[in-house]
């Protein structure tokens, strides 16, 4: 049996969600007109965003 990406879902439904989500990963930036339509970005602990890798870095750099 060939493996899939999904093991809730049918090849069909994956290449779905796999599209709704191709112009947020191609992009790089935001995908909305209005910007209250983004939705908030997540925060650690610490209030740094999760995407943030340079607040990352310094904070794995500290520890």
């Amino acid at each position: 049996m060939e493996e899939r990406g999904s093991d809730k879902h049918g090849p069909r439904i994956d290449e779905d969600l796999k599209e709704e989500i191709d112009g947020v990963l191609k992009s790089g930036g935001p995908t909305r007109a209005e910007e209250w339509r983004e939705p908030e970005p997540v925060v650690d602990d610490q209030g740094i965003p999760a995407t943030d890798r340079e607040a990352v870095q310094r904070e794995e750099e500290s520890e």
